[in-house]
Formats: structure tokens, sequence, C-alpha cells
């Protein structure tokens, strides 16, 4: 039997040898003769190469291949870093509403479809070390690739603009995507590289493609006033399931098949149009289930977390490199319960991008959130400062922020902080600042003045 042909593209530092044992698998299930059955092979270690260049180097060998090129005609796996690559090469080559790709079932496994913790880690000396070995240019580890999958990577904002925040492919009656990932890091030696809410190598919010995006205003006024649009979902909705007791590699099966693994790959691959919406909606019971399973355990490497981007600007388009995000209470120190709570117990882990610092990551924990926020008597506020600071007088120019009555902040509600950190997903704030400049900047002399 030869039905559609079955793409598999692997992830950064590995290859295609890793999916030969999922891929006879699916041979067997689906009745897929082995030449249906294409495993993408692509270089990943090279400093030199970006994710554009894999995206275009995959389309290439596409046609080379003479893989078909019509609507819903082939299905799609990958892992990792694959995910990425298959988002880029949709979003470049299949532009506009009579643009369809190919793909009709795409199931990504483990996905870093907004970053992953260790892409900055291995950028350094060890990963160089580590990784390098493996590579065919010695002690190079990828490093554009690297800084795609950095957590709060314009190249994710970017992708994202196009194919999560505007008219895409991802919809039941095109690009049906199912997105499956663990909860569990990895153990031995590999551990210690773990982060909270990881599958030891990428953050289970940031592998979820169902996300939203806010903007937040600083006006012109005297007290710097907050104009605040809510949250707005991603255009398209995709199943997603979490796995429990699944790390990073476990879940492609190339060690051993496990069938509660093998069956929701499965699922993915051959769901129709019309079974679409109730399998993301089992995907969504079962996660809401290991979600409520770890949601009271003192141990946070189970949690539910929230990946919050915040992207600064100023309103002449200049990056704010130099910030802090506030999460408060009140203006009373000794009495902000909420400041405590927050910023020790929740706001877990904060990575500026490496090469642009405005764009900047909160690892936010929902489930602690949520067991604390009954205790917490008090409306969350967030506001931030930023500098160059206008108070100080060496600056002329900069932002009003320092002050206590210089800028705003945004006032949630118990019930509208609960809607603003969700579990499993990323959330992109973008903040624009007005910049102001004094008086010295520029003056204007009146001639006739001058001369009496």
């Amino acid at each position: 039997m030869a039905g559609k042909p079955i793409v598999i593209i692997h992830g950064w530092s590995d290859d295609s040898e890793s999916f030969e044992r999922l891929a006879g698998e699916l041979g067997k299930e689906t009745g897929q003769v082995p030449e249906q059955i294409w495993l993408g092979d692509y270089i990943s270690l090279d400093d030199n190469v970006r994710i554009q260049d894999i995206a275009c180097a995959l389309h290439k060998a596409w046609t080379d291949r003479d893989l078909p090129t019509s609507r819903n005609a082939v299905d799609v796996i990958v892992h990792s870093t694959g995910g990425l690559v298959i988002r880029e090469w949709m979003s470049k080559f299949y532009q506009g509403e009579d643009q369809v790709p190919p793909v009709q079932n795409l199931v990504m496994l483990a996905p870093a479809n907004f970053g992953s913790p260790l892409a900055h880690k291995g950028r350094s000396i060890i990963g160089r070390v580590v990784k390098g070995h493996n590579a065919d240019k010695r002690f190079q580890t990828g490093a554009e690739i690297l800084k795609a999958l950095e957590m709060a990577s314009p190249f994710s904002w970017h992708l994202a603009q196009r194919d999560r925040f505007s008219s895409n492919h991802f919809a039941a009656n095109n690009v049906r995507c199912t997105v499956i990932v663990g909860n569990t890091g990895y153990s031995g030696i590999k551990g210690f590289a773990n982060d909270d809410g990881s599958d030891g190598t990428v953050y289970v919010s940031t592998a979820n493609m169902n996300c939203a995006t806010m903007e937040i205003r600083v006006t012109r006024t005297e007290n710097g006033e907050f104009s605040v649009t809510p949250p707005r979902t991603s255009t398209g909705r995709t199943a997603f399931l979490v796995l429990d007791h699944v790390n990073h590699s476990e879940i492609t099966c190339k060690e051993r098949m496990e069938r509660r693994i093998l069956d929701p790959i499965l699922k993915g691959l051959t769901v129709s149009r019309d079974d679409f919406p109730s399998w993301c909606d089992e995907c969504e019971n079962e996660t809401r289930k290991v979600t409520e399973k770890y949601a009271t355990t003192w141990s946070a490497e189970k949690h539910a977390f929230q990946n919050t981007v915040f992207i600064v600007t100023d309103d002449q388009g200049n990056f704010v490199n130099d910030y802090a995000i506030e999460f408060y209470g009140t203006f009373d120190d000794d009495k902000d319960k909420w400041a405590e709570v927050f910023n020790k117990k929740i706001s877990k882990k904060i990575h500026p991008y490496g090469d642009c610092p405005a764009y900047r990551s909160f690892m936010i924990d929902v489930s602690k959130l949520r067991s604390e926020i009954d205790r917490v008597d008090e409306q969350l506020r967030i506001s931030l400062t930023a500098v160059p600071d206008l108070r100080d007088d060496d600056n002329v120019v900069g932002y009003r922020t320092s002050g206590i009555d210089d800028i705003g902040q945004v006032i949630l509600s118990q019930q509208e902080t609960l809607a603003y950190f969700q579990p499993h997903r990323t959330l992109y704030v973008n903040i624009e600042l007005p910049r102001y400049q004094k008086d010295e900047v520029f003056q204007l002399e009146n001639l006739a003045d001058a001369t009496d």
C-alpha cells in the first residue's frame, strides 16, 4: 500500500538515523511502503547555518525528490528544532491565501517553537566541547541556529507574527497540527541541565503552538498612564498534549517503542478534518489531568509555567535594552505581599536575549500563582523602570520611569491575573515607552535678542 508520503525532520545536533525505529513502526501501522517515508537530514552544527538556510535547502530537496506539492498531499513529523524548520518553510514558500502548503497532518514532537533553555548554554564553552566533537567542523555548535532557539529570540517572535498572529495555514481545513511534549527532565549526568517545567531540553510552555500577544503603550501624560490592549490569542487552533514521565529524547521512541507515545503520534498523523476539533479537546482534557496532578506539589519540576516574553521599545522605534519589570501589589514596601510572593516564588527564571536584551523571557509558575493568589488580598500591579533616567542630571535624553508619579501601571484583579497568566503557553507583551529630550538638546536663539 502506498498512501501519502510521510516526511520526518530531526532537531539540533541530531540526524535522521535517530528516527529509523519510528519510521519502521509507522510503516507497519500505516501500511506505507518504505519509499513513502522520507527521513530529512540537515546540517545543524555549522556555525554559519541558519534556520532560514535549512528551510531553503528543504524546499530544494523537496523539489529534487519530486515530493508532491499539491494541497494535503503529505504528512510530516518533526522533533525539536524541526518545528521551526517546517514553520519557516511553510511561511516562506507558501505565502498568501492561494498558496497552501502540501502538508496535511503535522505532528510536532517536543518542538522548540518559542525557545529552549539549553540554547544559550549550548553557545558556551561547555557546549563547544561536548557538541563540537560531533560536528563536521570541530568545535562548532550551530551558533546561528542556537540564536534562533534561545529564549525570547527575535526569530521566534517574527516567525510568530507571520504564522500565529496573522492569517496562517494552521486550521482544520489546511494544516492540522498536533504538538506532543513530555514533562520530565533527564536522569543521570544529563540531569544537571534540567529546568523546572521542561522535558530536559524545551519548556512545555515553549512547545505549545497556542500562544497570545498583547500591547502596552505608556502615554505622554504627566503620570505616564498605561494604555493596554488585552491578550489576543493566536489564529488557528492546534492540538496540544502533555505526556507524563516522558523526556525530550524518549518522545521520539528511538530507544524503545511505547504505545502511550506512538498512539497519539498515529492519531495526530491520521486525524481527519471532521475529527480534528474533538482531537484538540481530547488532548486538552488529558493535558489538564496531568497539570492538575502536579498543581499542588512542593517541587516545581512539573508545575505549569507561562513563558512571558517582554519586548520593550520607545516611541522612536529604538530598543530599550536596560529595564526592570516590576510585579507588586501596593506602594507600601513593608506591606506588599504580592511583591514578595510573586518575585520570590512565582517569577522563577528571567532570561534577556543575548544579542538584544530588550527581548526578555520570564518563566511564570502558574501552578504556584494559582495556589497563592487567594492568600494575597491585593491587586497585581505591573510596571517598569528604564534607563537612561531623565531625572539624572547627567542625562539630557531618556525615560520618565523612576519617580513614583512618573509612570503608571497595569492593574489586574485576581480574575484578570489568572486570565493573563495561563498554563503551558507563551505570551508576548510589547511595551512602548515615550522617550524625552531636555531643552538643552536643541535650542533656537533669536538673532535680534542676541545683538541687543
